[in-house]
């Protein structure tokens, strides 16, 4: 049998209702089949997930019980057969070329880290309110931005080789280890590239609930990773000047009207209201969130 090129690692966890649809752009991919494994790793479900997975021919099912998807990522890198690895995320959808393309730009960069490709956002229903897919249009996913670390597991290739001698993601982290493994990989030597045709769609958080479970599960992320004091501190000047840089691109973005605008600019603010009571949630000793 002949080995595969590229091993995609899906890790999943009560994803019931979006996996089989990431699992069938897989299966349709203009690769040949044989070119590729598909890996997925469930990370506790308690729904149809792992029958969801087992449903699909040539899928390789592994369980990691312990919580987060950078867990389910290294276990998954231990056992990747293909000397590339591709990441998405079980909500994804990948283009079908997205593997073929991915082969090539690794072909075109042969010191690459990272290759992360353009990430699509798509609605799955109705918005609750338009400001809420305006917000995550402007502010998700800035893959154009790879080279200053800006990468995201939905959509990324790195070699396995080099996920190994680094020893894989801080698996202790909720959110954020995307950022921290680029960064690592940076040091090392291997630079970040973006790849805009290699393109995965995902889908778009369109409802108040959606982003703030979104923005607690973040700032959890920026919680472990800050070590140095005042943590408390550091977290919360990083969110002003983060927040300030948003109003301030909401307030000029093209293809907007007035009040859209408006609009994503006091979402901006509520949601930089609650990644603040995260902090003090998370600085008075209680753990980051997993979702």
């Amino acid at each position: 049998m002949t080995a595969p090129k590229i091993s995609v690692i899906v890790p999943v966890w009560n994803g019931e209702a979006v996996l089989a649809r990431c699992l069938a752009a897989l299966a349709a991919q203009t690769l040949p089949r044989q070119a590729y494994e598909v890996i997925v790793v469930d990370n506790g479900s308690t729904d149809a997930t792992p029958g969801i997975a087992r449903g699909f021919a040539g899928v390789q099912l592994l369980s990691e019980p312990a919580p987060g998807s950078y867990a389910a990522r290294n276990m998954a890198i231990g056992v990747a057969a293909a000397p590339l690895i591709a990441f998405t995320d079980a909500d994804c959808v990948p283009d079908p070329d997205w593997l073929e393309r991915a082969l090539a730009a690794a072909e075109r960069h042969p010191d690459f880290g990272v290759l992360a490709g353009r990430i699509d956002l798509f609605d799955e229903g109705q918005a609750d309110a338009p400001a809420y897919g305006d917000y995550e249009r402007l502010f998700s996913f800035p893959q154009a931005h790879a080279a200053r670390g800006n990468c995201a597991t939905a959509n990324w290739i790195s070699r396995t080789a080099l996920l190994r001698t680094l020893g894989g993601f801080d698996a202790s982290l909720k959110s954020g280890g995307d950022r921290q493994m680029a960064l690592r990989i940076r040091t090392a030597g291997h630079p970040l590239i973006h790849v805009p045709e290699m393109i995965v769609r995902h889908p778009v958080r369109a409802t108040r609930e959606a982003l703030v479970r979104k923005r607690r599960r973040l700032s959890g992320g920026r919680w472990d990773r800050t070590r140095a004091a005042p943590r408390l501190g550091r977290v919360l000047l990083v969110t002003a000047v983060d927040t300030a840089r948003r109003l301030r691109r909401a307030a000029i973005a093209p293809g907007l009207t007035i009040g859209r605008r408006i609009e994503v600019m006091k979402l901006t603010l509520e949601l930089a209201g609650v990644a603040t009571g995260e902090f003090f949630r998370l600085a008075r000793g209680q753990g980051a969130l997993r979702e």
